[in-house]
């Protein structure tokens, strides 16, 4: 075979291997219910015969809010229209349909918690089940506190204020048009709300009327010890705190956005924020540090004894009870952007945070090296013993059962997306600005190509044809001399493509795109199918029964029977990233969130 005279630009060097535990398998029996309106449904032809479709690796949404009955029975809210609940060390969960991010959750009671959020959605709880409750608007929902089951404020954009007083909910008149983040109030007392623009309004049980708070800057959340002892946070590490007379700016030590603010009583108060921020305040003295590694750290709830709950990114909850953190639920952070289904027993699945996960009995573990700061996109592999990673800042690395991972990383750093091979000895990496490289089992080179466009994906029936395709409706063709452009007849992006061995090339892309190509010697000749969907496709894959699938925006996965595109029901409206097959038949599908859905046809 001829080969285009290149030269190597990689480094390579040896890694040992590192195994961190991630957890269990679960499947959750999640009640999906109806909320909001309009209809997030795809739109697709008819429906495929249905199979059986599991959560293999369960996602872990951020958290944006907490309330609880004790620290061992608590509900967290956050996004993607998800609910859990926390009791005597199990957890529950709920995802509504047509979900939208939920911003805060408060209650009277176990049976009587009210969560809130994005387009006016609330959702009331019974103890046993959610019900969609309308509060007379859309608008985003963002805060919730209330004295007594008939006495419950929320707040929202636009100087939004609604109260409840046990039999309705109606619109309050705050006298303002911004943003309303937080709301709080004491028993037979004032109730406070602040927002954007440093407003802060307050509630005399007759009318709002604005405070002076001294500051332009957005205030995410008010909580106070007592009528004249309140603290507000928000952004650029604001702190303001009110002695009963006035609000006074105290000097938090960080830039970070403060999200919440809270203490115990008798003990001084608490803030969190973004990057980990958490501060304690000290004779007077904030003092900032970093836990959680790191992660954003939304809500914050007190059992007005001696225990603190926090919640935050990718599923994050903490408990403190002095004098350590306990984790309840550590929070991924991974993203998946690519999976690998070599035979039966394993499963592979790659992502943003360096994450290679590795089906292991009932749970998965990481498998990944120590590489800080990389996000890995792709994977391929001859079997579970033997498979190429290829991520951000043009890493490469290769896992050989046995051995340590070889790690190379291309100089010019370009960002790669797609990995593909014949054997472990003619693999090739596609990238960002038409970066495509390959190898011959002992290094990487760098090959020439038609194009600067950055390429999404990559695959072949041989190393002598073999399809590349990217942004701009790119498609290259590779005959085993040189690359070629092809016209696929759109400029819209492509995302993924597959190979099938019956002859035919799918490319699949932006807005629902799917384009089929007959091969020749000289390539393919593309003609246009209809998806039946208008959502973005992001991967495409076929079983051993010669059907084939795509998968991509809001859950949305459909199957090719030879002639029609089909939607297979898959349940979920997250976000799906990559898709394989394994020899058994068996769909792997994985995406945003930490999520991994395992189909059986």
């Amino acid at each position: 075979m001829t080969r285009h005279p290149a030269k190597s630009l990689l480094r390579r060097a040896g890694r040992s291997r590192v195994f961190r535990t991630v957890g269990a398998v679960l499947v959750l029996a999640a009640a999906l219910l109806v909320a909001g309106c309009g209809d997030d449904d795809p739109t697709v032809i008819q429906s495929a015969p249905a199979g059986v479709w599991t959560e293999a690796l369960v996602p872990d949404y951020t958290h944006r809010a907490v309330w609880g009955i004790s620290p061992s029975h608590f509900f967290v809210v956050g996004e993607r229209g998800s609910i859990r609940r926390y009791r005597d060390g199990e957890w529950s969960s709920w995802q509504f349909k047509y979900f939208h991010n939920m911003r805060g959750v408060w209650g009277s009671a176990a049976d009587d918690v009210l969560a809130v959020g994005e387009g006016g959605t609330c959702h009331r709880f019974d103890g046993a089940e959610w019900t969609p409750e309308f509060v007379g608007t859309y608008d985003d929902l963002l805060g919730i506190w209330g004295r007594a089951p008939d006495d419950v404020f929320v707040v929202g954009v636009d100087g939004l204020i609604l109260h409840h007083d046990g039999s309705g909910w109606r619109r309050m008149e705050s006298g303002v048009d911004a943003t309303l983040y937080s709301v709080w109030g004491f028993p037979g007392g004032p109730v406070l709300a602040a927002g954007r623009d440093g407003v802060i309004l307050r509630y005399d049980g007759e009318a709002w009327s604005p405070m002076d708070s001294g500051t332009t800057n957005a205030l995410d959340c008010i909580w106070g010890y007592s009528p004249g002892d309140v603290y507000a946070v928000g952004s650029l590490g604001t702190i303001l705190h009110y002695d009963g007379e006035a609000w006074t700016a105290e000097e938090s030590g960080t830039s970070e956005r403060l999200w919440a603010v809270r203490g115990l009583p008798g003990e001084p108060p608490v803030a969190i924020g973004s990057n980990g921020a958490y501060l304690t305040r000290e004779g007077g003295i904030w003092s900032p540090e970093t836990i959680a590694g790191g992660a954003y750290l939304y809500g914050m709830w007190d059992d007005s004894d001696s225990a603190l709950l926090v919640a935050g990114y990718n599923g994050l909850v903490m408990k403190l009870s002095d004098p350590a953190w306990e984790i309840l639920n550590q929070g991924r952070t991974h993203w998946f952007e690519g999976v690998f289904a070599p035979d039966c027993d394993h499963v592979f699945a790659v992502g943003k945070g360096g994450v290679i996960l590795q089906s292991s009995g009932n749970g998965w573990q990481d498998i990944a090296p120590d590489l800080p700061g990389v996000d890995y996109t792709d994977i391929w592999g001859v079997s579970a013993e033997e498979f190429f990673v290829v991520g951000s800042g043009g890493v490469i690395i290769r896992y050989q059962n046995g051995r340590p991972w070889s790690i190379w990383e291309l100089q010019s750093r370009a960002n790669l997306e797609g990995v593909w091979g014949v054997s472990p000895q003619e693999v090739f990496a596609v990238g960002s600005g038409g970066t495509i490289v390959r190898f011959d089992g002992r290094s990487w080179d760098v090959m020439e190509n038609p194009t600067s466009m950055s390429l999404a994906a990559i695959h072949g029936f041989s190393p002598l044809d073999i399809y590349a395709v990217g942004l701009g409706g790119t498609i290259l063709h590779f005959d085993g001399v040189v690359w070629e452009r092809q016209d696929g007849g759109t400029g819209t992006a492509l995302e993924d493509v597959w190979c099938d061995p019956s002859g035919q090339v799918f490319a699949v892309g932006t807005d629902g795109l799917i384009i089929n190509g007959i091969p020749d010697r000289w390539g393919a000749d593309w003609t246009l199918q209809p998806s039946g969907t208008i959502f973005s496709l992001f991967a495409i894959a076929g079983d051993h029964r010669g059907g084939i699938y795509a998968a991509g925006y809001s859950g949305v996965v459909i199957h090719y029977d030879g002639s029609d595109w089909n939607l297979v029901d898959t349940g979920r409206y997250d976000r799906l990233n990559a898709l394989a097959a394994d020899p058994c038949g068996i769909i792997h599908t994985a995406g945003l969130w930490g999520l991994i859905l395992r189909y059986d046809p």
